[in-house]
């Protein structure tokens, strides 16, 4: 019986040892998008958990379970900090509330990262708290397509990473450019409060589109191969989640040569 103790004793300190040693190689930058796979022990499957790294900025953001969240971090070494972190504010079930609460109290803990691969570690005192595999970059997996159309009015505009398509008149042919890195840049920045999820049960603040008062306009953000569309609006007067990010694809649209 002794002889079993020391060995899973000695067989523990080994395993600990090994986490220790893995979780004391230097990194000296962390970036990019990530799917967050294991939270301790917690079932994940039905899950869709993300985090990202902005290393020019500093900023993380992800989803959370019901919320997206954003912050700040820093990073020395395999050190990191994240926090505060701020988060919308949507309402969930009671299994989505459990598993954002657990990520968003993880998070409040981490202190020390690894990345090997397309893996990223995240732990507090080297005990490893959450795991996740780095996805495509957000910016390249989102694009969005604008549009408003009356009697006396039309426009369709479809806006990704790799170009921008602007038709402003019925039977006209779309103008094609390739996307403006400043402009992309600014378009991203307007999306990151957006909940794309909530997106089609905003209320429209005013109807009247309904008495041709208005152009009717719609907006759809495709992520990850879905879409996320709006109801319908009054053009020129979108709800307010999405009005910063309206505006600067109008102005946009407006000012391309």
């Amino acid at each position: 019986m002794k002889l079993i103790l020391i060995f899973l004793s000695l067989f523990a300190l080994k395993t600990c040892d090994n986490t220790q040693k893995y979780m004391d190689a230097q990194n000296t930058t962390l970036s990019g998008d990530y799917q967050i796979n294991y939270i301790a022990d917690l079932n994940l499957n039905d899950h869709n958990l993300t985090i990202a790294f902005d290393a020019e900025t500093k900023q993380v953001s992800g989803f959370s379970g019901c919320n997206r969240f954003s912050g700040t971090y820093t990073v020395k070494k395999n050190t990191l900090k994240m926090g505060p972190l701020a988060s919308t504010k949507m309402f969930c079930d009671h299994s989505k509330n459990n598993i954002e609460t657990k990520l968003l109290e993880l998070l409040s803990k981490v202190d020390t990262f690894k990345t090997n691969g397309d893996t990223l570690i995240l732990a507090s005192n080297k005990n490893i708290l959450i795991k996740a595999n780095k996805t495509e970059k957000e910016e390249e997996s989102i694009s969005f397509e604008y549009s408003a159309h009356s009697r006396g009015t039309f426009k369709h505009i479809i806006i990704s990473k790799k170009q921008f398509s602007i038709q402003n008149n019925r039977g006209d042919v779309p103008l094609v450019k390739k996307s403006n890195q400043a402009h992309w840049n600014t378009l991203l920045k307007a999306s990151k409060p957006i909940d794309i999820e909530a997106i089609p049960n905003l209320k429209a603040p005013s109807e009247k589109r309904f008495y041709d008062g208005a152009a009717i306009a719609n907006l759809k953000i495709i992520y990850k191969g879905k879409t996320f569309e709006t109801p319908s609006f009054d053009h020129g007067n979108p709800p307010k989640e999405i009005a910063e990010l309206v505006k600067e694809i109008l102005s946009i649209s407006e000012n391309i040569e």
